[in-house]
């Protein structure tokens, strides 16, 4: 299984970024985002899963949101492995 996440500075930027992409008809939620990636006090963001993964990531290029971070989650039998994408 394999999930994507977007780690954000602020929770209002990731109430904004999860609204906008709604909009744009992309299924994703609000999420916290696993402390392995993201340790900061937000540790908000916003999850989606590879089905979007195109379009989630032309959405992200035009919205242009400060510290916008994407990352890849795989789920393993044996743990989770993260890693970071570039958009």
């Amino acid at each position: 299984m394999v999930n994507y996440y977007v780690g954000l500075e602020s929770r209002s930027y990731a109430f904004l970024l999860e609204r906008r992409m709604k909009i744009e008809g992309i299924e994703c939620e609000i999420s916290f985002v696993p402390r392995e990636i993201m340790n900061d006090l937000c540790n908000m963001g916003v999850r989606f899963g590879e089905s979007v993964l195109p379009k989630a990531v032309n959405l992200l290029r035009q919205c242009g949101l400060p510290g916008c971070r994407l990352y890849k989650e795989i789920v393993e039998p044996d743990g989770f492995n993260y890693f970071e994408l570039q958009i």
